[in-house]
């Protein structure tokens, strides 16, 4: 998975531009300096334990949905991610899997 930081940014650009607020109104509702939201949202710093909670907040998110980055993946990582995954599913499982993913591709 890709650095922490780099993904936890990404998750807040999303959810910010879901709110369709700017870093600049977030920066004023978590009470902090718009750039600081910048490096945060680039990967260049990390919030603190209590930033985050008011960005969780603010975004009407739960804290641990802003940690939540596997689908931020790199391809590569992805496809190692659901082929260890479908390697673990027992043989009526595989088939189930197979079940869904064919319908979801085929349409």
């Amino acid at each position: 998975m890709g650095n922490l930081k780099v993904l936890f940014g990404r998750k807040i650009k999303e959810y910010r531009k879901i709110k369709h607020i700017t870093q600049v109104q977030l920066a004023e509702l978590v009470n902090v300096d718009d750039k600081h939201i910048s490096c945060i949202e680039n990967g260049k710093s990390f919030p603190s334990p209590n930033l985050i909670s008011k960005l969780a907040e603010v975004l009407e998110v739960e804290p641990k949905d802003l940690f939540e980055f596997y689908y931020l993946q790199d391809p590569v990582d992805l496809r190692s991610d659901i082929v260890t995954m479908l390697d673990d599913l027992s043989d009526e499982d595989l088939t189930l899997a197979h079940k869904y993913i064919r319908s979801f591709l085929i349409k």
